[in-house]
């Protein structure tokens, strides 16, 4: 049985703040994205980002990189936004 939208909406709100933003995201992005692109603007910012990860891999792997775990992140971006 297939969900009306309200329906998954109405759950939507039972989640806590920080699942909702994820839910938000990954919709966001489904919407932007294509099957043809695999949900990326063009080859070229694939590429970008391929590669970003490849570095940020690198880093990691060396111990080059400072970790921030998401909550801080997250609430630093809320308060940007409120500014």
């Amino acid at each position: 049985m297939v969900r009306s939208a309200e329906e998954i909406y109405q759950d939507a709100l039972q989640l806590n703040e920080d699942e909702r933003e994820l839910l938000l995201l990954r919709l966001a992005n489904e919407v932007q994205g294509s099957q043809e692109n695999n949900g990326w603007a063009s080859p070229e910012i694939e590429q970008a980002w391929m590669d970003e990860i490849e570095q940020r891999e690198q880093l990691a792997a060396e111990g080059k990189m400072e970790w921030i775990p998401a909550e801080e992140v997250f609430h630093s971006l809320r308060e940007q936004l409120r500014k």
